[in-house]
């Protein structure tokens, strides 16, 4: 409807002859000014000492502009046929750009020269603006998706004395790009469609703060009453995910002896997820070993996937399997009539209308019904949380990405209202937050370093089916590899700062705490500084190397964040001109210090955390060496 009222008074505005151009338009928000020229959409800014900050790149429109005012709110059409409207909300520019159906729009911010763009792009990502390894990263233009790569969509461009933060207010069709040319730039891409008809931007000036996206992001949440915590989505063994280190299980990880083993070592808290295969009957979990487990005081439950189909016959995992009724008449087709072949040419995307409206059924139901009768208490369902829509094209399922969009969420929402299972996703982010208790991914910055490396040979192997050495096998990165993964100097908890008291964010599966050569006692020390668990692939075996590493990072884990329910991550700090030394900040006063660097700072040691603030005093932790093997 908006729309519609907003395009109708453009055309009578251009009816009554209004002027060939329109004066620029001065917005007071805070302490800014904000200036925008309606004909080229270029917006600046003023702060407090009356210096310029170019904010948005002109959209290169021009033609007849005609403004018009209504109270604190301003209207206008560009040539090309989008509707504008902006007006300040609290001490931000808030833009909005209404656009037409399958068109796209494409907004540069402002050039810059210096300093650091601030993104969350998986944790979080700062990327200095000259620095030639990230220039040589970003030579092409990546873009990361706004429910996809960027885990809540907000970033801001850093510089010591401001921070410019941009917020969508949803990252839905959404894109942040970023190229270097002179240095890094950025530029926002939207696409107008069903459930995207409107692109609705807010930019804020403030102090130079690394937080900056992720404080004003949780506020906006915060205001517009957006904002879950965990205690929104309980469940009722939902008090065992805090503090608990996660594992896949393989092989005799399986059996109840590996029960045994884990809580012979001390370990009161685990969250254990397992693929099964039914129809080769090797290596089911069944409901003594989740009979057990839960008696253990553990969270056990199976990997699970709508997103995918295949012949039963040849089908490489249970869940891609819908009987015959539904394969391959469930899967999408694309705008020519053609099945959209699923993820490594397996199969195909099964459609999530066909599933929805499945007339014997709803499956994924079913599934999460067998799973709670077997005994399982969580459940990790792939894919859906990830964030990437389709269109399906078939005429007994036509669907638009929104409405794909609306029934994932559905199902999501379906394991924890429903069947009261606590359930985790893979790289849940801003739109599937609410959906989910814990997120497998969220760790990693999937644009630069993920995708590359999980087509890596050194990296894959999915045989032997009981050691995939894609999870068991150790991978030496090279300096580049490492930094792009994990190097800390270019890491901040945004994604923390957001959404530390409703989800718990962990690594990718494939990225077990021993899986990445030499970053061990690294990963060790940002899990504790971040407040993040450890993830590991697991048998007998494996525990028997690394069941003591295991045994240390669950205690300290335990002694700097408790086990009972996190509490907002509300500040953090670069110590050191090389950002290797780290503070952050908890809502119940807890102050964690981490080195990262390779001399001791102020005590203390490489790889170590210094937290005060504690209940029973201040601790200083270095992680433990790897075992020998």
């Amino acid at each position: 409807m908006l729309i519609r009222v907003l395009f109708a008074w453009g055309a009578l505005l251009v009816a009554i002859a209004v002027p060939a151009k329109a004066d620029p338009i001065e917005v007071r928000a805070g302490a800014a000014t904000y200036i925008v020229d309606p004909a080229t959409l270029q917006i600046d800014a003023r702060d407090a000492q009356n210096e310029r900050i170019p904010l948005m790149r002109g959209t290169g429109a021009s033609g007849k502009v005609g403004v018009r005012q209504d109270g604190a709110s301003w209207f206008w059409m560009t040539q090309e046929g989008q509707a504008v409207q902006i007006r300040a909300e609290g001490d931000s520019l808030h833009i909005s750009v209404a656009g037409k159906p399958n068109t796209q729009w494409t907004w540069a911010m402002g050039r810059v020269s210096e300093g650091t763009w601030i993104v969350p792009d998986g944790e979080g990502m700062a990327f200095d603006v000259n620095d030639p390894f990230w220039r040589s990263t970003y030579n092409r233009n990546r873009c990361m998706g706004g429910t996809t790569a960027l885990s809540f969509p907000a970033w801001a461009h850093l510089t010591n004395l401001r921070s410019v933060t941009y917020a969508l207010d949803d990252g839905f069709q959404s894109k942040l790009c970023v190229q270097d040319a002179d240095g890094l730039q950025a530029n926002l891409w939207h696409e107008f469609g069903v459930g995207s008809e409107k692109l609705e931007l807010l930019i804020r000036l403030g102090e130079p703060d690394p937080l900056a996206p992720a404080l004003f992001y949780r506020q906006y949440l915060k205001e517009k009453g957006r904002l879950q915590t965990f205690a929104d989505k309980n469940v009722k063994d939902m008090g065992r995910l805090f503090g608990a280190p996660h594992v896949y299980v393989w092989g005799d990880g399986r059996g109840l002896n590996f029960l045994d083993d884990v809580k012979a070592l001390g370990i009161d808290k685990l969250v254990i997820s397992y693929d099964q295969d039914p129809r080769t009957n090797r290596h089911i979990v069944g409901p003594d070993y989740l009979r057990k487990a839960h008696a253990l005081g553990y969270l056990a439950g199976p990997y699970e996937a709508f997103d995918n189909g295949q012949p039963e016959k040849t089908a490489d995992m249970p869940s891609a399997i819908w009987g015959a009724d539904l394969y391959p008449s469930g899967c999408l087709r694309d705008a020519k009539g053609e099945i959209v072949v699923g993820y490594g040419n397996r199969g195909c995307y099964m459609s999530s209308k066909a599933i929805a409206d499945h007339p014997k059924g709803f499956i994924p139901a079913k599934r999460y019904a067998a799973h709670r009768a077997g005994g399982a208490s969580q459940v990790f369902v792939d894919v859906d949380a990830f964030g990437t829509f389709y269109d399906d094209f078939s005429s007994d399922h036509r669907m638009n990405k929104a409405e794909d969009r609306q029934n994932r969420l559905k199902r999501l929402e379906m394991g924890i209202k429903t069947f009261d299972l606590v359930q985790g996703s893979e790289n849940v982010t801003a739109w599937s937050v609410d959906v989910a208790h814990y997120s497998h991914g969220t760790g990693q910055a999937h644009t630069i370093a993920v995708w590359p490396l999980l087509s890596d040979k050194r990296f894959n192997g999915y045989w032997p089916p009981d050691r995939p050495p894609v999870y068991f096998g150790r991978f030496t990165p090279t300096a580049e590899e490492a930094r792009a993964l994990f190097g800390p100097a270019d890491r901040l908890p945004l994604f923390e700062a957001v959404y530390h008291d409703d989800l718990v964010s962990i690594d990718r599966w494939e990225f077990s705490l021993t899986k990445v050569a030499g970053l061990e006692r690294l990963r060790y020390a940002r899990a504790l500084l971040y407040g993040n668990p450890t993830i590991w692939n697991l048998d007998r075996k494996d525990l028997g190397i690394y069941g003591q590493l295991l045994k240390r990072a669950y205690a300290d884990f335990q002694a700097l964040h408790g086990v009972n329910s996190p509490v907002a991550l509300t500040r953090f700090e670069w110590l050191s001109s090389d950002r290797l030394v780290q503070r952050v900040y908890y809502a119940d006063g807890r102050v964690l210090t981490a080195n990262f660097g390779s001399t001791s700072w102020q005590g203390i040691g490489p790889q170590c955390v210094k937290a005060v603030g504690l209940r029973d005093g201040d601790r200083l932790i270095c992680p433990p060496s790897l075992p020998a093997q």
